[in-house]
């Protein structure tokens, strides 16, 4: 009897680790991470913008989508790699989810370029529902499509015939150039389709996802390094309590504020910010760009993206550094006087607090 016992103990252990520990294929937990598709070093600059994208609501066959995009590039800089990216949800047949069919091309000059996608990445909530419906980043290779400045035109049309509907958030276009009169730069392009929503079981912890931007860095001679994230649906959720999302750069664990200051001035830690992405109505995507100077890593550095409540996509990571010229000074350095007095400063702020 007490073998039995046992045996149906292990059973049940065994069972409630694979819900925990091993998540679904597809589900609201961060199980997709992003992947590095683009890696390279030389002089020039990145951008990333969402044109004038706007939700378009359902789309039924036959429906088309456009967006205007402005590229200006520094004259006499050229375009060395251009991607564009779609953010679509709610592919649907009737009450059944199912992938997209969508027609893509390019205006330019008048003149009507159409391509085809290079990846599709997808997510759903993975788990047996009403509105289990596809979500999805299909991405584009336009670099022999944008080579010079100007206005272009992406339309997507839903080229589907059997009644089939899809909904469009918007797309975006990154334009990565060369231009000698720049700094060198060096950066990292990561991509992909992550849902996630702490709700139905799945808790902030779970709802997390990271991507990793690999390969060693030699911090003392970056003078500035940015980092963009883009999330299409990001603080659209109005009903998330307190925080709604969290992002984490080379942080793991959260801390207390000032005790967290100390740590990260002393050894090098990294950052956390709230409620950094908010979207709206019209405007659903969230495309943030902030500042990583002081948080890097010398090796494989990365950013997690915490759900609080607030359903999200997270599609797009991409950081940059750029680098010293040869002979300047490092203005990020910091003399021990300074750290010192910071430390000092935090402390007493710390114990005023406790007062």
């Amino acid at each position: 009897m007490r073998q039995t016992m046992s045996t149906k103990s292990c059973i049940i252990l065994l069972s409630l680790l694979i819900i925990v520990v091993f998540p679904a294929s597809a589900s609201y937990a961060g199980d997709k991470p992003l992947t590095t598709v683009y890696h390279d070093v030389h002089r020039g600059g990145v951008e990333f913008t969402l044109g004038n994208s706007k939700y378009s609501g359902e789309m039924n066959s036959n429906d088309t989508y456009m967006v205007d995009f402005e590229v200006a590039v520094p004259a006499n800089a050229s375009i060395k790699f251009a991607r564009a990216y779609t953010y679509w949800v709610w592919s649907k047949k009737g009450l059944e989810g199912i992938f997209p069919l969508i027609n893509a091309s390019v205006m330019h000059h008048g003149v009507v370029s159409p391509f085809s996608p290079v990846l599709r990445y997808t997510d759903t909530k993975g788990f047996a529902a009403r509105y289990d419906f596809f979500s999805g980043t299909d991405a584009y290779d336009l670099s022999d499509l944008i080579h010079e400045n100007g206005t272009y035109s992406i339309s997507l049309r839903n080229s589907a015939d059997d009644g089939r509907t899809l909904c469009l958030q918007g797309i975006g276009l990154l334009i990565i150039y060369e231009y000698q009169d720049e700094p060198v730069i060096e950066y990292w392009v990561n991509e992909g389709c992550d849902m996630i929503y702490a709700e139905h079981g799945i808790t902030p912890k779970m709802a997390t996802t990271t991507t990793y931007f690999k390969g060693e860095v030699d911090a003392e001679k970056v003078s500035r390094a940015y980092m963009i994230t883009v999330s299409p649906s990001g603080g659209l959720t109005q009903g998330a309590k307190q925080t709604r999302n969290t992002i984490y750069f080379n942080e793991k664990a959260e801390v207390t504020p000032i005790l967290g200051d100390i740590i990260r001035i002393l050894f090098g830690s990294g950052k956390v910010w709230n409620d950094m992405y908010m979207t709206g109505e019209s405007v659903q995507i969230a495309l943030d760009e902030r500042d990583v100077t002081n948080y890097l890593k010398t090796r494989d550095n990365f950013v997690s993206i915490q759900d609080s409540g607030d359903y999200m996509l997270v599609t797009n990571a991409i950081m940059v550094l750029e680098f010293e010229e040869e002979g300047e000074a490092n203005a990020k350095k910091t003399s021990g006087f300074e750290l010192l007095a910071g430390i000092l400063a935090m402390i007493f702020a710390y114990a005023a607090g406790k007062r």
